[in-house]
């Protein structure tokens, strides 16, 4: 069978998001949607029909009539989500997810055949029950009508696109999602180490962390939004709504990412080590991609103790502490209420811009510090309580408790390295980290040098090397390295992170889709004779 790749379509569905794009040439896109998984069900409707139900910029222009004074005539539904407790993705309203595929099908892709002509690939999260795969075959199949179905997971597709067999893979959730570890050993999930996941580390965790900073550091960014806002309704007397406060400064984050403007500095790590990892960064950002698996080997200078030589050898631009003049090291983004013209043109309007200054690089650190998240807590004595009240309310409530999460990221991946048994199989899944997200934050060129120095305490390999206190140590043959996409891949060299599972469902679909020799897909015809539970007797991708 000749599976054409112009007709292949791609699905890479999280809790939040649906990513997806049709046909795969020679030069891969990247997808040509990203669309919501949050709906609305329009009132007086039963739900029953994916025609109740508002996706996408439908349910975008209602809520903008909403905001401008009208009736809010829907209810907002999440259809799938992670369990916090168990970490189970559970689909909740199968009606209002397949308006979502149809949607993206129909409307956003557009496209130009029917289904039965499109080939299809669907990634997912690695938990899924049993129940839950056997209804998404029943609906892509029953309902959506695609002849062929590839179905694998999101840490599957994951390492092939950075090209490993073996690793750790790493995907950090969006808000509510959460963050979960995976191990991968010759293309296969260890099921015995899979799955871990910390419940309360995601990228919406990192945004709200780093917008309380940010106020902390510079409390008149709340006074340049609100002048702005009154400007802009020409109305002095104008205040913020409920909630409106805390999305403007994360809209304000969100620049950052975009911009590139974030990087990782905290005092949490020492001074030497920080400055170190700016160095890792930097050389990377000079280098290429490839700089960033190891041109500068952060974790063996850290074991040989040669920390303090490599940052007197080359230092940082700025003044004599490395530090660089605090002016230097603001940016400028956006203000949110500005016109789009003014925005490009500081000049034009006082409040076309906000400057941001180096608390901006202590936005990753929850992720390996999850303690620091209790600032956010009104009732927490680290906290600013007037500032995290106006921000969040009591929504964060959970990290003052004695029982807030307190293992880092790093951890994390030391505790899945310790549940694989053997020990060869775990030389080899340490020898590669991949970092995905469903956000932008696995795109944060200092997510790498961060992370892989602080994996060096659990790597079991003899020849990693082990660090003397007393300035003896065995030198590192191999260190565990940050795998990711390949620079080839020109579309997708600035989303790499969060792009990396689509490319890896685009190569392996390619591959795959149509190989009668080695039955990795289910069709239609298999599907038809044999049901939705056909897919447990394929082979394993």
């Amino acid at each position: 069978m000749v599976v054409r790749d112009e007709l292949l379509l791609i699905f890479d569905l999280t809790s939040t998001l649906l990513r997806a794009g049709v046909g795969v040439h020679d030069l891969i896109r990247g997808p040509l949607i990203e669309l919501p998984t949050r709906v609305g069900r329009m009132a007086g409707k039963p739900g029953t029909r994916t025609e109740d139900f508002l996706v996408g910029a439908q349910l975008a222009a209602a809520e903008a009539v909403t905001a401008a004074g009208g009736v809010q005539d829907f209810d907002i539904i999440d259809p799938i989500y992670v369990d916090r407790r168990t970490g189970v993705f559970q689909v909740t309203d199968w009606n209002a997810l397949e308006a979502v595929f149809r949607y993206a099908m129909h409307t956003s892709l557009q496209l130009q055949r029917p289904p039965l002509a499109h080939p299809t690939v669907l990634a997912i999260p690695p938990n899924l029950s049993v129940a839950t795969m056997d209804q998404l075959h029943r609906l892509l199949f029953e309902r959506l009508l695609v002849p062929q179905l590839l179905v694998s997971t999101r840490p599957f597709f994951a390492s092939g696109a950075a090209g490993i067999l073996s690793g750790i893979v790493v995907d950090i959730g969006y808000r509510g999602e959460g963050t979960e570890i995976s191990a991968v050993h010759e293309n296969q999930l260890v099921e015995s180490a899979s799955g871990f996941r910390l419940t309360d580390v995601d990228e919406g965790i990192c945004d709200d962390y780093c917008a309380y900073r940010l106020l902390e550091a510079d409390p008149s960014i709340e006074r340049q939004l609100l002048e702005a806002k009154r400007a802009a309704a020409n109305d002095p007397a104008v205040q913020f709504s409920r909630g409106e406060f805390a999305n403007c400064v994360r809209r304000l984050v969100g620049e950052l990412k975009i911009n590139g403007a974030i990087s990782f500095e905290s005092p949490l790590l020492g001074k030497d080590i920080s400055q170190l990892l700016q160095l890792g960064i930097q050389q990377a950002a000079g280098e290429g991609e490839e700089g960033e698996e190891g041109t500068l080997d952060v974790a063996k200078a850290i074991v040989e103790g040669k920390v303090d030589e490599i940052v007197r050898g080359k230092g940082t631009k700025g003044g004599p502490d490395g530090q660089g003049d605090e002016d230097d090291r603001s940016v400028r983004v956006a203000n949110p209420y500005a016109p789009a013209a003014s925005a490009a043109d500081s000049s034009s309007s006082p409040h076309a811009t906000i400057r941001i200054g180096p608390a901006r690089h202590r936005y990753l650190e929850p992720l390996f510090f999850p303690a620091v998240l209790s600032c956010l807590s009104p009732s927490s004595s680290s906290s600013n309580p007037a500032l995290a009240k106006a921000l969040f309310g009591d929504e964060y409530e959970r990290f003052s408790s004695p029982d807030a999460p307190s293992a880092g990221l790093h951890e994390a991946v030391g505790i899945v390295l310790s549940d694989v048994s053997e020990e060869e199989v775990r030389n080899a899944v340490s020898e590669a980290v991949v970092v995905v997200s469903s956000g932008r934050i696995a795109n944060n060129r200092a997510l790498g040098p961060a992370l892989i120095p602080l994996l060096s305490p659990f790597r079991s390999d003899p020849a990693a090397g082990v660090f003397d206190p007393d300035g003896a140590s065995t030198p590192s043959s191999r260190t565990t390295r940050f795998a990711r996409t390949p620079h080839y891949f020109s579309s997708f060299k600035e989303r790499k992170g969060d792009w990396a599972v689509y490319l890896g469902a685009c190569i392996m679909g390619k591959l795959l889709i149509g190989d009668t020799q080695s039955k990795l897909f289910m069709s239609k015809q298999d599907y038809a004779a044999h049901g939705p539970a056909h897919y447990r007797l394929l082979d394993a991708v």
